[in-house]
């Protein structure tokens, strides 16, 4: 009797630890399966913001060039071909561009070879058709299927009205979905995300290896832009999954039996009936706690859905659907007016300090906006570092652009977060519900517009959003022109600068510069067009050009007697995200027959600590192709120290801000000291930029700084001048040259 009432017991035990196991396991699935869904729908969102963003810059251009063709005295085919070469420069997602006259008839189409039968047909029957047809009236742009102007079924056109005297019409863009797709998607999604875009049940762009969780892993988002949709979906691979799970649940599980089996061993054993009444007892404690944190969840996920988990915000759509009740009532909350604010150099916080520390930052900055915030507003967090402050009854448009003003102030004032003291900035985008047609949609688009020229004009400052911003663009499109005209006509040069060991004074090495010549003669900065380059993607076939004369002059000095030379090329942040780089440049290397050890690839300090984990995989390759590897720059960022001693670096530059006030002002020397020690330490070699003194020279040596250039050795010249040179003094540097 007794062995039957303490198996019952051991029965109860089991079957108790077993629920309790199960439940606990459950639970804890569910939490990591909520962060797994929480990454991909941060994911999602910030995709489809950047796949709306290129949406909409297209939209923007579009209605900028219909309205300066109503301006404009002249014909509309007297301005095609200009307007047209430009758009298609700048926007390389627009294939082709067609005007339509009021009757729907196709007249010019763009580029001219390219479909020459559709001329004086009429555009096809799309859906696109009734909203043309419907415009008078209409000053926004209309977006939808290409019909018979597109090359394959999932090409768009976008079409503006354009109210003339004479030939009235309509502008109309094809645009390339599967190009616009691809080129936003491949810059901008996460390691371990993949995604697809579908019309209804048409699959129009698919970025993925592994296709097995897309079913029951997948985040979807509708993709809405001027009446059209898609569905956005992502999904994560199968390693990445099990990353952002993290072993915790499956941890329970094992401890769960464990625990269960001892548990009801020992209930066996002992066979009291107290003991079993107690178990109940307190499985029916455990039960009624988890119906209560059930609860709890429920509610959480549905605060969740309109609030950001981090700081306690309403985030984006839910400001967005703020708005929209806002802008549907009567005045006073027509007068609205929204702040786009953005964090300046947040992202080198956490690269630098680790997301803990950044994820506190941002909840102390939401404090300190919500204190300068109005009575009548609300703040959202829109994502990362980015915060929305919507104002429903402002006093005046004055008294939005001093709270700017403060709030910037407020922002540029140091933060503590647990031993850290950080500094960081804002930049601001203001707006009106007035300027954007009382529509949520681009009431929250024009503040981005005008954050972005805050962003260009230095950060830290506002801009308020006005139409002439668009004739930025304009200006920006012609210098873009300009700089592909002049890659095409070869109006870009290598310049070199020699690289000099101080105490001996011979030219060691050299590095390649390249420089622009104007059709005047005149020499055009790079620092007013390598921006620009960086900007449209132009960097790439400039630095494969500069790499190639390089590399081929390089040997020309080789063969007159000049084998000891190296070359120092500058590689940018753009070219690192080639998937191929270095076996390019071992290609380029071995065509110019030069050894790979006198070829040494510069990183400036901020691309060296951008994308670390990428960063470093190119870094091992270079030196296991046996080129060198520099960081130029050095010492003008605060990251690269705690990241040195763990990367193949093989020479650091000292920037030249520090070198200039040489030895005059102790803290450039004291900073100096210290970078040439720490270099000495790790067995690297440094190089001093921008010497220009005998006293700056004799400074370094005797704090062994071998190596360094500048212009008291030699400006950057052609290259004949530097054959002069090594060829007349035997590679050595006797006097300052031009």
């Amino acid at each position: 009797m007794m062995f039957l009432h303490g198996s019952r017991q051991a029965v109860v035990a089991a079957i108790v630890g077993l629920v309790i196991t199960v439940t606990a396991f459950s639970y804890l699935r569910y939490q990591e399966n909520q962060v797994v869904h929480d990454a991909l729908e941060a994911e999602t969102y910030s995709l489809q913001r950047d796949i709306r963003q290129s949406l909409v810059s297209h939209l923007f251009v579009a209605e900028l060039l219909a309205r300066e063709w109503e301006r404009s005295d002249l014909t509309i085919k007297e301005r095609w071909k200009e307007n047209a070469d430009i758009v298609t420069l700048y926007y390389q997602n627009v294939q082709g561009i067609a005007w339509l006259n009021d009757d729907l008839n196709i007249e010019l189409i763009y580029p001219q070879n390219e479909q020459p039968e559709l001329l004086g047909t009429s555009f096809s029957k799309t859906s696109l058709v009734g909203k043309l047809e419907a415009s008078e009236g209409n000053r926004h742009a209309m977006m939808g299927p290409a019909g018979n102007l597109g090359r394959i079924s999932s090409d768009i056109a976008i079409f503006v009205r354009v109210e003339r005297e004479q030939n009235p019409g309509f502008l109309g863009f094809i645009i390339s979905l599967q190009s616009l797709f691809s080129n936003v998607v491949r810059s901008n999604i996460s390691e371990g995300f993949q995604l697809s875009v579908r019309s209804e049940d048409d699959v129009l762009f698919q970025f993925a290896g592994d296709s097995s969780l897309r079913d029951d892993w997948s985040h979807y988002h509708s993709l809405q832009l001027v009446g059209n949709s898609w569905e956005l979906s992502v999904w994560p691979t199968t390693n990445h999954l099990e990353q952002l799970r993290g072993g915790i649940s499956v941890a329970a599980l094992i401890a769960g039996l464990l625990v269960t089996s001892m548990l009801t061993f020992v209930l066996y054993i002992l066979g009291q009936s107290r003991f079993k009444a107690q178990q109940l007892a307190d499985s029916n404690i455990e039960l009624y706690s988890e119906i209560d944190e059930r609860e709890r969840i429920e509610k959480q996920m549905a605060y969740l859905a309109e609030h950001d988990s981090l700081t306690g915000l309403v985030n984006r759509n839910a400001l967005k659907r703020i708005l929209g009740e806002w802008l549907e009532t009567e005045s006073p909350h027509k007068k609205a007016a929204l702040l786009f604010i953005d964090l300046d150099r947040f992202k080198e916080v956490n690269d630098a300090l680790g997301h803990t520390v950044g994820d506190e930052l941002l909840r102390r900055v939401a404090r300190r906006i919500t204190k300068l915030a109005p009575k009548s507003s609300v703040l959202a967090r829109a994502g990362g570092d980015e915060f929305l402050l919507a104002i429903a009854e402002p006093d005046s448009r004055e008294s939005v652009i001093k709270l700017s003003e403060q709030l910037l102030q407020a922002l540029d004032t140091h933060f503590f977060v647990d031993v850290y003291e950080l500094f960081i900035s804002a930049s601001i985008g203001i707006t009106f519900a007035e300027d954007a047609d009382f529509n949520a949609e681009y009431f929250i688009r024009n503040a981005d517009t005008a954050l972005y020229q805050a962003k260009e004009h230095g950060r830290n400052t506002y801009k308020v959003y006005d139409k002439a911003i668009h004739r930025d663009l304009t200006k920006k499109l012609e210098l873009v022109k300009r700089l592909r005209h002049a890659v095409s006509k070869q109006q870009l040069t290598v310049y070199y600068q020699p690289k000099v060991e101080l105490s001996s004074r011979r030219i060691s090495g050299l590095e390649a510069l390249v420089r622009w010549v104007d059709d005047d003669g005149s020499i055009i900065p790079p620092d007013e067009f390598i921006p620009l380059a960086e900007d449209t993607g132009l960097i790439i076939p400039i630095s494969e050009y500069v790499m190639e004369e390089a590399f081929l002059q390089l040997k020309q000095w080789h063969d007159i007697g000049f084998e000891e030379l190296s070359i120092a090329i500058n590689i940018s942040g753009k070219q690192l995200h080639l998937p191929e780089l270095v076996d390019d440049i071992m290609e380029r290397v071995n065509e110019a027959q030069i050894p790979p050890s006198k070829v040494e690839l510069e990183l400036t300090e901020q691309v060296f600590i951008e994308n670390i984990q990428s960063h470093t995989r190119f870094m091992h390759s270079v030196r296991e192709h046996g080129m060198s590897l520099a960081i130029d720059d050095f010492g003008v960022g605060y990251s690269s120290l705690s990241y040195l001693k763990n990367f193949p670096v093989t020479s650091l530059k000292v920037d030249r801000s520090f070198v200039k006030d040489l030895p005059h002002n102790e803290d450039d020397a004291t900073i100096t000291q210290a970078i040439i020690s720490l270099a000495r330490n790790l067995n690297i070699q440094l190089v001093a930029e921008g010497i220009e003194t005998e006293e700056q020279v004799e400074f370094l040596l005797q704090r062994e700084c071998s190596t360094g250039q500048g212009f008291l050795f030699s400006k950057p010249v052609p290259a004949r001048q530097i054959t002069q040179l090594l060829q007349q003094y035997k590679g050595l540097i006797p006097i300052q040259i031009a």
